[in-house]
């Protein structure tokens, strides 16, 4: 089996200097980079550096895929945006770490066991970014299921393996995850229904108040205004957060601590999942009925087109146009079949293939899909 692996990084906070870039060019000759974005993609070899470093350097986000698995996705943050209990009660320490720096702190979820999908998938960093605002607006949602998928990868690979007693709150919105959220999701192959599952335990979230950011600043001492000030000239990342995180403080005073959210072990939920599986099926199978009910009405409503269709494709004479006009044909006698117009189809069918019988080709084609051809 040949290699397939991509390294991907983002810059969020700020563009990379014209001294990074450079720097980050240098890191591979596979590397295709700008001021926000790095992609390195090898069929063979290895990436010579640690891409943690890389990322703690350079960039706020890093994605990696390889053909045979082992998915790694990784945030940058300022330093002290997130808590340093972050992952605690999440007792995922094979799978996610966070690490805190002085300067920045490193989210680093990795699963090396996972098996890949049957085919390659173009996974992309910028479809997931958005789980890192999230996470620093509070949004649990993207680490527990990120725990979700650890335990689902668990349970996979061992059919005993005993899931944790505890577990971590289910937080709130999780029925409704958002894009960034399911992208995470998809990454780690954690099924839909376990997903969905879980998320019949989560609390709606509350949306948040307005902001009277303009009046909230007046409350800012002086020194602490021009604080602000020097250090947005220092472009310094986190700034903006770390602000409006002061100033809703000083306009709503500190927030209450929210209720924590159910917590269910990860047995009740694969248990429950189950159900789930069957439902979203039944319901896969109720929308392909109507959007095939739809595809009917439109045949229906357009039959000229299709005969016209069925008439082009056969005067090509080519196999690609034998296999159009009886592709419009096979629509078109399902179509009147659903609108008890068989008969009127058949009669109509018979008129139009008599100049096309010398055609062998295209009567195998309708022979295989049992029309009835005139003799002669």
């Amino acid at each position: 089996m040949s290699e397939n692996q991509r390294y991907e990084f983002m810059t969020i906070d700020r563009p990379l200097t014209r001294e990074q870039l450079a720097a980050v060019n240098r890191l591979s000759s596979h590397i295709e980079a700008s001021a926000t974005h790095a992609v390195i993609e090898y069929q063979w070899g290895d990436f010579k550096h640690d891409p943690i470093e890389v990322l703690r350097q350079y960039f706020d986000g890093f994605l990696y895929w390889a053909n045979w698995g082992t998915p790694r996705l990784a945030f940058r943050f300022p330093h002290g945006a997130l808590p340093g209990t972050l992952v605690d009660a999440y007792d995922l320490e094979e799978s996610v770490t966070f690490t805190q720096y002085a300067d920045f702190d490193i989210l680093d979820m990795r699963f090396n066991d996972l098996e890949p999908p049957d085919e390659w998938i173009d996974y992309e960093l910028g479809s997931m970014i958005a789980a890192r605002e999230e996470l620093m607006d509070g949004d649990a949602r993207a680490l527990y299921i990120v725990w979700l998928a650890a335990n689902h990868m668990l349970g996979a690979n061992d059919e005993e393996e005993e899931y944790e007693v505890d577990a971590p709150p289910v937080p709130p919105g999780l029925a409704t995850p958002t894009a960034a959220q399911h992208a995470v999701a998809d990454l780690f192959r954690l099924p839909e229904e376990v997903l969905v599952a879980a998320g019949r335990h989560s609390q709606r979230a509350s949306a948040a108040p307005d902001d009277d950011l303009a009046a909230w600043v007046r409350l800012l001492p002086p020194e602490r205004r021009d604080d602000y000030l020097v250090r947005l000239a220092g472009n310094e990342p986190g700034l903006s957060r770390a602000l409006v995180t002061e100033l809703r403080e000083l306009g709503r005073g500190k927030p209450e601590p929210s209720s924590a959210g159910e917590r269910v072990t990860f047995a009740t939920i694969l248990a429950e999942s189950a159900d789930v599986k069957d439902e979203l099926e039944a319901e896969r199978r109720r929308q392909a009925a109507a959007a095939h009910q739809r595809m009917l009405r439109k045949i229906h409503d357009h039959q000229e087109d299709y005969w016209a269709r069925a008439e082009e494709g056969a005067a090509r004479g080519s196999s690609a146009g034998y296999d159009e006009a009886a592709q419009a044909l096979v629509e078109l006698r399902e179509a009147a079949a659903r609108f008890d117009e068989t008969a009127r189809f058949e009669e109509r069918f018979q008129t139009w293939v008599r100049p096309h019988l010398r055609r062998p080709a295209l009567l195998k084609r309708f022979g295989e899909h049992r029309f009835i051809v005139p003799v002669g």
